[in-house]
């Protein structure tokens, strides 16, 4: 299934709800980001759902904020009984008919 979230506005929403962990917690952004192992202008890209960031920072991020049994969650194991067509859930592919020419 497809998001009705486009990437930009799925980054945003993660990187606010990391911002609103962090405050929940009364950290710093320095201070998470020391943690982190990460500069202050790359966490700010977090917060701010920069899409440039790396996938390994945002990890560490939620492993400080104590999110780390969620992050297995965002991608459940897939039924092995399940074919990549059921997976992907598109139609079946239909072929152009030729068109018949009128002579």
């Amino acid at each position: 299934m497809i998001s009705v979230l486009g990437d930009k506005e799925a980054t945003a929403t993660l990187g606010s709800r990391i911002r609103d962990a962090r405050l929940a917690r009364n950290l710093s952004q320095v201070h998470v980001a020391s943690i982190v192992g990460i500069s202050l202008p790359t966490y700010r890209k977090i917060e701010s759902g920069d899409g440039t960031i790396e996938f390994r920072h945002v990890v560490r991020t939620l492993a400080v904020l104590g999110y780390v049994d969620a992050i297995p969650a965002l991608v459940p194991p897939v039924d092995p009984a399940l074919t990549m067509k059921q997976l992907m859930a598109l139609p079946e592919r239909r072929r152009a008919s030729t068109a018949k020419l009128k002579v």
